[in-house]
């Protein structure tokens, strides 16, 4: 695998020396890679082999003995689902001592199939359909959950007919429904009903949803211009508490979001982004920030298999 990145690297979690990446390079040459599971502000955790997982820069290894399903983080933490169905914490503060530590987390006869976590969220998907916030668990229950995405205090769901449906604070709009209230319950985004969504994002504090057209929808916090969304006879948009179309000229095949910014890979291959651009995740220029979606690179000759957003970063990630 090969893997380009931009932005933010003060840390060195993208394996160069370079504290900002103002093009995209490819990092992690004489790395062997299966995958780059999560970025946060000061590392990666890259998959190396199909139970080992890295730390990148500390160079600190985690074996999983029964292989690894997925591996979500935060700044502050690990989580890791394994293929027995068991999710393993670790709080980066343990990383002070000579390993890292990882544990299994407690729950009972609950097999997990599917994880994610922000700052102020960790939440479970069981194979019975029932969810968990923190351990808590929650009224809501589906058998044909696909997939699960949270941002800093909210959460995305997305079921197997396309239906999303979003929990947590919404104080920025970013629950998509209509209001600036938290809900404690997943609740269906009344707006996205009848679209066949077939991917799912959050950043920060926005949010986004790809039909299986290839359409675009954006909403919450837009205050570095994140949702893509900008009416020139108007002042900009802060805030967009509903899912809102993003126009553009080609169908979107993927998106990823940053805590400010957001990246789609369109079908042509172009990568474009919109948002917060102060270490370059967007384009190397001294504009600090781009209201609507701008080219931010083509990669036409690459086989892509998948795009990626750190905080204040970009990646590509290509056969």
């Amino acid at each position: 695998m090969r893997v380009f990145a931009v932005g933010f690297n003060l840390y060195n979690q993208f394996d160069n020396d370079q504290k900002i990446l103002e093009e995209f390079t490819e990092v992690f040459t004489g790395t062997d890679l299966r995958d780059i599971f999560c970025i946060s502000h000061s590392f990666s955790v890259i998959h190396v082999k199909a139970n080992v997982v890295k730390i990148h820069p500390r160079n600190e290894s985690m074996e999983v003995d029964s292989g690894i399903l997925k591996i979500c983080c935060t700044n502050d933490r690990l989580l890791i689902l394994d293929k027995c169905n068991n999710v393993h914490k670790m709080e980066f503060i343990d990383l002070a001592g000579d390993k890292p530590k990882l544990k299994e987390i407690p729950m009972g006869t609950n097999k997990i199939k599917d994880i994610a976590c922000g700052s102020k969220l960790m939440v479970f998907y069981s194979s019975t359909g029932n969810l968990f916030n923190a351990f808590e668990k929650l009224q809501f229950e589906k058998h044909d959950i696909i997939d699960l995405k949270c941002g800093r205090d909210h959460c995305l769901v997305l079921d197997s007919n396309g239906a999303v449906y979003t929990f947590g604070r919404g104080s920025r709009g970013q629950l998509g429904h209509g209001s600036l209230n938290d809900e404690s319950e997943p609740v269906l985004v009344e707006a996205l009903a009848g679209l066949k969504i077939v991917q799912i994002s959050a950043g920060g504090w926005h949010s986004c949803a790809l039909s299986r057209d290839g359409d675009l929808y954006t909403w919450g916090w837009n205050g570095t211009g994140q949702l893509g969304v900008y009416d020139k006879t108007e002042s900009q948009y802060q805030v967009l508490a509903t899912p809102t179309p993003v126009n553009l000229n080609e169908n979107v095949s993927r998106v990823a979001c940053g805590s400010r910014h957001t990246i789609v890979l369109l079908e042509n291959k172009e990568l474009y982004g919109c948002g917060w651009n102060k270490y370059s995740q967007i384009k190397n220029c001294k504009q600090e920030s781009f209201n609507t979606f701008v080219k931010m690179q083509s990669f036409e000759n690459e086989d892509i298999i998948d795009i990626k957003c750190g905080p204040w970063s970009s990646v590509v990630l290509c056969m």
